[in-house]
């Protein structure tokens, strides 16, 4: 078997050359066309019911952006939602035109034995290709992207593999691609609690977190990275709405849609970190509490205020001494 060389050579391109373009976006300031956005979140707070939302509005060619009038086809990978119980239900209950939507799986045969499995990446990335150029869809959400992922996701070289070959694709279908992932617990930026490495965030253009208001039960949508337009800081709000959907059997089913709300001066960020120190100050009571009962039962159940203040400014300078 003979094996050949390569030669590698540099490519100039003069500047004055490259045509310059305006960057086209599905979705106006959110979700740009030919690259990649990452929707971050914590389990159970609508990114996927957001999705599912601005694929809807997508399919009947109602989404903002350079797409607007044009119904876009979308092909979803999803291996957590069973499409009949979980999935069509969403996508009927936010008014989807169904015959856009596409659920994309892998047939895969082995010693003439055929069986469905789920795609991997980098490895079915020509399948991926295959299915968009079949379909024309313009939208392919993963979710969650990291179970497609081949590799350790928190190693960049693992995690660029599969960012590379999904960036390439977007360039050449001219498609928005977005992964979907979890969003670490903990206070703290937002954007660095995305499960994974770094890359996963560094290789998209486009980063959105999504978070529930625990004060007004609001979803808020907060683009976090914008690398398209001056975009980077704004929030949206929308809510969940019962909706209801009938089963193949008649039965009616309850299922959540989104209503959007507009614009909100709240970010992801701020609802976090707020969050975050409820449970601090929840925690420093409770120890102050736990505190303050052993030190009555040390005394026999009751102690002079004066006392008690004295044990506790002790206490606290000791814990102070500790942390400096």
């Amino acid at each position: 078997m003979t094996t050949g060389t390569e030669t590698r050579r540099p490519l100039l391109t003069p500047a004055s050359l490259v045509t310059i373009t305006r960057q086209t976006e599905l979705y106006e300031a959110r979700i740009p066309l030919g690259t990649i956005s990452l929707v971050g979140g914590f389990a159970g707070e609508g990114k996927s019911s957001w999705l599912i939302h601005v694929t809807a509005l997508a399919t009947r060619g109602l989404l903002d952006g350079d797409l607007k009038g044009t119904p876009v086809t979308a092909l979803w990978v999803n291996i957590e939602d069973d499409p009949g119980r979980v999935q069509v239900p969403r996508l009927t209950a936010a008014g989807a035109d169904l015959d856009k939507v596409f659920f994309l799986g892998m047939s895969s045969t082995v010693d003439e034995v055929t069986r469905e499995t789920t795609p991997t990446l980098p490895l079915d990335i020509d399948a991926f290709r295959e299915a968009l150029i079949e379909s024309g869809a313009r939208l392919l959400v993963l979710d969650p992207a990291s179970s497609l992922m081949s590799g350790d996701l928190n190693k960049r070289e693992d995690a660029r593999r599969s960012l590379d070959a999904l960036s390439t694709l977007a360039q050449e279908m001219d498609v928005a691609i977005v992964l979907v992932l979890h969003l670490a617990k903990g206070r703290g930026r937002a954007s660095e609690k995305i499960s994974g490495s770094h890359a996963l965030r560094d290789a998209v253009r486009s980063v959105i977190l999504i978070a529930r208001d625990d004060e007004t039960d609001q979803r808020i949508i907060t683009i976090n990275k914008a690398n398209y337009g001056p975009h980077t800081g704004r929030s949206w709000a929308f809510e969940m709405v019962d909706a209801e959907v009938r089963s193949v059997d008649g039965e009616t089913l309850h299922i959540g849609r989104v209503v959007d709300l507009g614009e909100t001066d709240i970010t992801v960020d701020s609802i976090i970190n707020r969050e975050q120190a409820s449970d601090d100050a929840e925690e420093d009571r409770n120890d102050s509490e736990r505190w303050l009962i052993g030190y009555l039962e040390d005394h026999g159940g009751s102690a002079p205020a004066g006392d008690i203040r004295k044990a506790a400014i002790a206490r606290f300078s000791r814990t102070l001494g500790t942390l400096v």
